[in-house]
């Protein structure tokens, strides 16, 4: 099935911006990998290899850009979500497996040592894709009841946990565990609605209820009932 041609606008400004970025970043994870497994590969396999596996997804995201810039979204859409995926992965489990990281990786606290680009360029890109595609609409509405479900159930987790620790005193692990997933959900919100917010035109005040409907917990399923039920969730 042929591809919908992206606007002419799409190949320029922005997109040359996020492909230079993408360059840059497969240049600098790669020879930072390379350099490491190369001379100490020893010290932390782990967190060294997960280097290099970063530098080929942006080289592969740089490809993803290019085709999208010429009309071919499909792979830029897969591509992006993996990159995210894999940047919230691999930042989640360097705060919960400190022993896999004794030395950081690219994405390692999400990508602190590179003031966390690596986690805000996968979000850029989709913002990027879905801005020339507006016909997306409901894939984006989807996504965000999802993530809004799931951000009050990380929230539930966490407070469960923190009860446990400083109520009952039975110790710290439920918020050891709780504590990522629910950091790595509240990332994963906060992405979700920046797009929904593109994708569904919301006005600024309702764009940013929406993001501080994350902070209280549960106000981000208070949110997701209010916006379906006045019609901002198409």
């Amino acid at each position: 099935m042929t591809e919908p041609a992206l606007p002419a606008g799409s190949r320029s400004g922005a997109h040359q911006v996020l492909l230079l970025v993408y360059a840059l970043f497969t240049l600098a994870a790669g020879a930072r990998a390379i350099v490491q497994l190369t001379t100490k590969a020893d010290e932390a396999p782990i967190a060294y290899s997960l280097s290099l596996l970063a530098a080929v997804t942006y080289a592969l995201g740089w490809v993803a850009i290019r085709r999208a810039s010429e009309g071919h979204t499909a792979f830029a859409s897969r591509m992006l979500w993996i990159e995210l995926a894999g940047v919230l992965t691999v930042g989640t489990l360097s705060l919960l497996v400190r022993d896999w990281f004794p030395d950081a990786s690219v994405w390692s606290d999400y990508g602190i040592d590179y003031g966390f680009v690596p986690v805000v360029l996968p979000v850029a890109g989709l913002l990027w894709l879905r801005a020339q595609d507006p016909e997306r609409k409901a894939g984006a509405a989807t996504a965000f009841r999802v993530i809004a479900f799931a951000e009050a159930l990380s929230w539930l987790g966490l407070l469960t946990g923190m009860f446990f620790k400083y109520v009952v005193d039975a110790g710290e692990q439920g918020v050891h565990v709780f504590g990522p997933v629910h950091g790595t959900v509240f990332l994963t919100y906060l992405v979700v609605t920046l797009i929904t917010w593109r994708t569904q035109r919301w006005s600024l005040p309702v764009g940013l209820l929406a993001l501080a409907a994350s902070v209280p917990p549960f106000c981000t399923v208070v949110f997701e009932e209010w916006a379906r039920r006045t019609g901002r969730l198409d």
